[in-house]
């Protein structure tokens, strides 16, 4: 078996190949003056399986995943599983407006054509963790809240909380993994210009809480949300997510402790994701 990777997946591609005894897949990257990427395969993996672990933010993370799929399956891989930590175009997973691309679909088709199988990582347009079927296409959804449930874990008095009562599954796999209280804001309208969020069920009184969603874009909602937990007794409130995109920079958390996973490596990234993706590979 290779394992081959992109930049930003190296850290991580390393760590999972040692575990399950591959090879790492090397392999030529050059981007030209005018913006054109080039993908040459340097090990040829003939009739062997390949793994390509390759996290996408960007256009050209996108391209380079699919010259390196095309190119091992050129190279003759007998079996090409595509495992996408962070799947780029995935928030638009229906048309809203007509007329509308619905990026995810389009996206994970075209990655469909090479690989064998596409595995990701709490996926935002998928609900939990396990196979699912999206556009047509096989996934294998992994989930990586207990993970992040258990990075937690140590903290006294924990209490678990989603941002909103779509993301409570997120919460209660981070909880059940821990066996910790679990719950999700609600908005309350106080008058006609004031909005409170608040559990729907649980008091935070005293607790130490550690809000949970998949991706953290700008942050500005999580962190109106920690600043009222705060405001209703909180001891301390924590940030945690999977997908740490953090488009507005990480200076706006202030003190606020923020976590996340290594899906897209930042100086915030203090869980890997190498257990559920062992697990998968070893299944």
């Amino acid at each position: 078996m290779f394992v081959f990777y992109n930049q930003k997946s190296e850290a991580l591609a390393k760590e999972v190949a040692k575990a399950v005894g591959a090879h790492l897949g090397r392999k030529e990257v050059k981007v030209f003056p005018d913006g054109e990427i080039y993908v040459r395969i340097l090990d040829k993996p003939l009739k062997k399986m390949a793994v390509v672990i390759h996290t996408t933010q960007n256009n050209g993370d996108l391209i380079e995943l699919f010259f390196t799929l095309s190119a091992l399956r050129e190279a003759g891989a007998h079996c090409v599983r595509c495992i996408i930590p962070h799947v780029i175009y995935q928030r638009q997973d229906e048309a809203f407006k007509e007329g509308e691309a619905v990026s995810a679909k389009i996206v994970l088709n075209l990655i469909n054509r090479y690989a064998d199988e596409i595995i990701t990582v709490n996926a935002h347009f998928l609900d939990k963790g396990g196979k699912y079927t999206f556009g047509g296409v096989k996934v294998l959804n992994l989930d990586a809240f207990p993970l992040l449930g258990q990075h937690f874990k140590g903290i006294p008095n924990l209490a678990i909380i989603a941002p909103d009562e779509g993301a409570m599954h997120y919460a209660e796999a981070a909880g059940k993994a821990i066996s910790r209280p679990y719950d999700h804001l609600i908005k309350k309208r106080i008058d006609g210009e004031t909005v409170e969020m608040q559990p729907k069920k649980l008091d935070v009184k005293g607790k130490n809480v550690v809000i949970l969603d998949d991706i953290i874009s700008t942050g500005g909602t999580m962190i109106k949300a920690a600043e009222m937990l705060k405001k209703q007794g909180a001891e301390s409130v924590r940030l945690g997510c999977v997908h740490g995109l953090f488009t507005k920079g990480t200076n706006i958390f202030g003190k606020l402790e923020v976590v996340c996973t290594d899906s897209l490596p930042t100086k915030l990234s203090k869980v890997s994701l190498a257990p559920v993706i062992i697990g998968a590979l070893k299944h």
